[in-house]
């Protein structure tokens, strides 16, 4: 090597803080950049640093390693430039982007004394941190605690509340006792919880310490993080987060934002929870983006997927499933035959048939294309309760059940279930996915421990290996491999990658405090999600994406893989189905109506449209 490459090198390294810098990839095509420094940074330091584009409702997260920065592939115009680490004030700095140019941006901020961090995704506007143990101070009603209430709900939402002994009872027996998801119109089922987690005589001594220590008088308090995760520097100094972001409206007053997924076109399709609530289209390259109202403003659609004649598939309240055309704004509904058995997550399989998981009714379902009819079958465990919906490559179904630590396989040519019991118990779950040799991957999201555990399941052998995760009191919500063979989890505030073959975790915090309860990942390695938490607690919606390596993009779209079990409708070639703008009603009744064990039942839909029902039931489900 030349002297004077030799120079180059060592200078690049040290402008980066000792962080090798990777050759940059040209910007695309009318497009800018963006890099800078922020003064007064530690040695060591790494600082978020967010570029917003207010014209064009469009955010921009990247890290700055020892003080330095970069973004690249930046839509020209005026940007807000702000740090997102606490620790440092700075208003707002100005900064002009010119197509194929370069801008220049130093930052002074002013160095504060950064309050103690706390885990979670929700903000909260006015929040005692303590430690763990003194949240839940020890004593026999602590390990009942960890075993029912923390396991299903995270660490943060105990020390939220403030009710007397009378209400937290109310809300035990609820959960331990009563049939499950009622306000949402079930009438015959099983209680959330197994009653066996909790006996009779344990029930006062759980009570009395709800009462004692989140009380009436109890102030808000969140769980400290014990310690940061620890951070890949060079891994951080190339990453970069996009975020498409809906704002809050006097029209659209409480937008949070659930799921992601891609069309054909390379647009990014995500569910709008709120009210009115709605789908969004985004397309990433250009940046725009258009709403498309559901038929009734309190639908809360949860799930979808995108057909491959770009018409878009939906799950929300009081519909198994709904169907969207975007040309005509036209959607036709599946109405329930029963209140409570609405869809939740929907794929698709080989074939073009649509299968849905059905959280409050315990049941899955399937649209068939040929008859255009849904129906739906019992599942065999009384508290399954399916949630994340996933097919593998041989069109087999797979689900996580909710409350009861298992992994299930349904077989739609034999009809047959099959539980595999997962290691970890008690424990909740939410997704999973399938790598492109069929492994079966899913995090744990609420655990005894202190942190989730991201778990492999070998559906030849049955064999299950859980690890348990880098962040303490992490909570992942769903896995989803890539192509490299790398396994993505999203968790409160953080983006993991898990590389089987070194067993090495990568970790990427996000730009805003959050969850992420679904993620998808291009073929180009760009993993997308939404920042729901947020949303929920005032930000607005977004799509949001990350980009592990900001040098290697070589288009903003995003596009399924071939190797991924999101697009085994690729392998459909039509025809397609028509949307009318109607309601299709379906038959009531299980298909394997001899399925042993307890059936959930709702009221019976006798209506043209369901009334909304009020109460914490309306979110669908989490």
């Amino acid at each position: 090597m030349k002297a004077s490459r030799i120079v180059a090198a060592a200078l690049a390294a040290l402008l980066l803080g000792g962080v090798a810098a990777a050759t940059p990839a040209a910007v695309l095509a009318g497009f800018g950049e963006a890099a800078g420094t922020v003064q007064g940074a530690p040695a060591g330091s790494v600082i978020r640093v967010y570029l917003y584009h207010p014209q064009k409702k469009v955010g921009y997260g990247v890290f700055a390693i020892d003080g330095r920065w970069r973004a690249v592939n930046l839509f020209p115009g005026r940007y807000e430039v702000s740090l997102r680490t606490d620790g440092y004030v700075l208003a707002p700095v100005a900064l002009e982007v010119a197509a194929g140019a370069k801008a220049q941006a130093t930052l002074q901020p002013r160095l504060v004394a950064a309050g103690p961090d706390y885990v979670g995704g929700h903000t909260y506007k006015s929040v005692v941190v303590q430690p763990y143990d003194a949240i839940y101070p020890a004593g026999p009603g602590r390990a009942l605690v960890e075993r029912t209430c923390i396991v299903c709900h995270g660490v943060n939402f105990l020390p939220g509340k403030q009710f007397d002994r009378r209400a937290w009872e109310a809300f035990v027996h609820y959960m331990t006792r009563e049939p499950a998801f009622r306000n949402g119109g079930i009438v015959r089922g099983s209680s959330l919880m197994d009653p066996k987690r909790i006996s009779d005589a344990e029930m006062p001594v759980l009570l009395d310490y709800l009462a004692a220590n989140y009380g009436p008088t109890a102030k808000v308090r969140a769980v400290q993080q014990e310690r940061p995760p620890q951070l890949d520097r060079a891994a951080l100094a190339k990453a970069m987060y996009v975020e498409y972001r809906f704002p809050n409206t006097k029209a659209m007053p409480n937008r949070w934002t659930q799921e992601p997924h891609f069309d054909r076109d390379g647009n990014v399709w995500v569910t709008d929870r709120g009210t009115p609530a709605a789908l969004v289209r985004v397309d990433p390259r250009t940046g725009e983006s258009r709403d498309f109202l559901t038929p009734s403003p309190t639908s809360s659609p949860h799930g979808l997927a995108v057909d491959g004649d770009g018409s878009v598939w939906w799950a929300g309240k009081n519909n198994f499933v709904a169907h969207l055309d975007p040309r005509t704004g036209r959607t036709d509904e599946y109405p329930v035959t029963q209140l409570g058995l609405h869809g939740h997550t929907p794929v698709f399989d080989s074939k073009g048939n649509l299968w849905f998981s059905m959280l409050m009714g315990n049941k899955i379902g399937r649209w068939d294309r040929a008859t255009d009819q849904v129906s739906y079958y019992e599942t065999p465990a009384e508290r399954g309760h399916p949630y994340g919906f996933v097919i593998d490559h041989q069109d087999r179904i797979w689900y996580v059940e909710y409350f009861t630590d298992h992994v299930v396989c349904f077989d739609p040519k034999t009809e047959k279930f099959r539980r595999y019991p997962i290691k970890s118990a008690p424990a909740a779950l939410r997704r999973l996915g399938v790598d492109a040799n069929d492994i079966v991957w899913y995090g744990v999201y609420g655990t005894v421990g202190k942190a989730g555990k991201l778990g492999r399941l070998d559906p030849k052998t049955g064999a299950v290996v859980e690890r348990t995760l880098p962040i303490a009191f992490s909570n992942p919500y769903d896995t989803w491999p890539d192509d490299q063979g790398n396994v993505w989890v999203s968790s409160d505030n953080y983006l993991t990658k898990f590389d089987p073959r070194s067993e090495k975790y990568t970790i990427y915090p996000t730009h805003v405090r959050t969850d992420q309860p679904k993620i998808m990942v291009t073929r180009d390695g760009a993993v997308w999600f939404t920042p729901r938490l947020a949303g929920r607690d005032g930000y607005g919606g977004a799509a949001s994406v990350l980009y592990p390596d900001m040098d290697a993009i070589r288009t903003l779209g995003a596009y399924y893989s071939d190797k991924s079990s999101a697009n085994h409708l690729a392998k459909y070639r039509g025809p397609y189905t028509p949307v009318a703008g109607v309601q299709k009603k379906s038959k009531d009744g299980a298909r394997n109506p001899d399925m042993p064990g307890l059936h959930f039942a709702g009221r019976p839909n006798t209506g043209a449209a369901a009334p909304a029902s009020k109460g914490a039931d309306d979110r669908v489900g989490d």
